[in-house]
């Protein structure tokens, strides 16, 4: 695979991938700064506008070519992680939820390979569920993490119900004597 300079254009031109990567000789704050940062904001804009008319209107064997190598492929991959992940966090700080987006894109897609193969219609249940637990950081002093942590690490297992007595105790200490356990 050829370096970032190197590639041909996608979303980002040389010069776009130069300034992310690097900088590119860009002050910080300056007039070209927003500037570079405007015009990859419309790109990515419009390259999403773009898969509409991609994906209506690419025929199925170049889909298929572009994506042939994809086993093989690490920066391929890994830029289609990046892609997902960038457009999951878009979304979440939207106040979107990426399980309708893409649960409907799953849909569509299913839909459109049952018209392919047959002339039947599909009912598609996708389910998408994403759980964040909070875990210990070894790196964190114990110390640092709230009240509300310290019960949340205890209820995830990452912590005995000693330590979070400890920790607890030890914070809310007035001189008495309490059993918090």
């Amino acid at each position: 695979m050829a370096s970032d300079g190197e590639r041909e254009r996608g979303i980002l031109s040389t010069k776009d991938r130069n300034y992310l990567g690097s900088g590119a000789g860009i002050a910080p704050k300056s007039s070209a700064e927003r500037v570079a940062r405007s015009r990859i904001r419309k790109r990515l804009y419009n390259a999403y506008i773009d898969f509409r008319l991609i994906n209506s209107e690419l025929e199925e064997r170049d889909r298929r070519s572009v994506f042939e190598d994809l086993p093989d492929d690490r920066d391929f991959h890994r830029g289609i992680i990046a892609a997902l992940e960038f457009t999951y966090l878009a979304l979440k700080e939207q106040n979107l939820d990426f399980k309708d987006y893409l649960e409907e894109a799953v849909t569509n897609a299913e839909e459109k390979l049952a018209r392919k193969e047959s002339e039947n219609r599909v009912e598609v249940d996708v389910e998408f569920n994403v759980e964040t637990r909070l875990v210990l950081d070894e790196t964190r002093d114990i110390s640092e993490y709230s009240d509300e942590e310290i019960g949340e690490l205890l209820m995830n297992g990452e912590i005995d119900g000693e330590l979070a007595a400890h920790l607890l105790q030890e914070r809310h200490s007035d001189g008495k004597s309490r059993d918090i356990a």
